[in-house]
């Protein structure tokens, strides 16, 4: 692992030792690259009134992955449902937060309370990727997975960028980040909750509850 800005930005590398003893001959086969985004910059991303629009005409999409078990269905089903609820959940301001301020009406109060909740803790990944050599050999599960057990330290959300023509077209890594609880939120002119850019883009809502719920085993496709 590598940080900079503060600890903002973060480098992590896998790599591939011939000679553990001597540690000679390393070759990095693999990396990811993630930043902790400011709530700032968040805020004028996201369209809370496009929130709950969404939420209602239910237009997040959650992928369907055939090549895992009917019990790593079901758990990932309950981690992607999560990546929703946070979101609903948001939208509503509780009793103590109405009541720290009592000259604010509840309108105001519940924006305010609704902007805080969706804007702070998010870690947007960058990039991922894998020597071509070293494909198809699950290394993607592997270091997405402790991206986001380092980023879970101190963030709540991760949300990312599909490339390479978005989850229609680059099928393997929509796989991986729905194996891991994340699910694909519509463009803004679909009715999606983020302006531009918001092309191709999935969200994870609690990275915490995905490491702890997912069958790990399955989802890192480790034999």
């Amino acid at each position: 692992i590598e940080d900079d800005y503060d600890g903002k930005l973060h480098l992590m590398t896998l790599s591939m030792i011939r000679d553990a003893d001597t540690a000679a001959d390393e070759e990095i086969i693999g990396l990811s690259f993630w930043r902790e985004v400011p709530a700032e910059e968040m805020g004028d991303w996201f369209d809370v009134e496009r929130i709950s629009k969404m939420i209602t005409k239910s237009t997040i999409q959650q992928e369907c992955d055939n090549e895992i078990s009917n019990h790593a269905k079901c758990r990932m089903e309950l981690v992607r449902s999560s990546s929703i609820n946070w979101i609903q959940n948001a939208l509503t301001a509780t009793d103590d937060e109405i009541e720290t301020d009592k000259k604010a009406t509840i309108e105001q109060v519940t924006h305010s309370a609704t902007i805080d909740k969706l804007t702070h803790s998010w870690v947007k990944i960058e990039l991922i990727a894998i020597k071509q050599s070293y494909r198809a050999h699950h290394l993607g599960n592997i270091i997405l997975g402790c991206t986001l057990a380092k980023a879970e330290e101190h963030n709540q959300h991760a949300i990312l960028h599909v490339a390479g023509g978005g989850a229609s077209k680059n099928i393997p890594a929509a796989k991986l980040y729905g194996r891991f609880g994340f699910v694909s939120v519509p463009k803004h002119d679909e009715g999606g909750p983020f302006s531009k850019p918001d092309k191709d883009l999935f969200v994870l809502g609690n990275i915490g509850k995905a490491l702890e719920e997912l069958p790990l085993e399955e989802t890192l496709q480790i034999k």
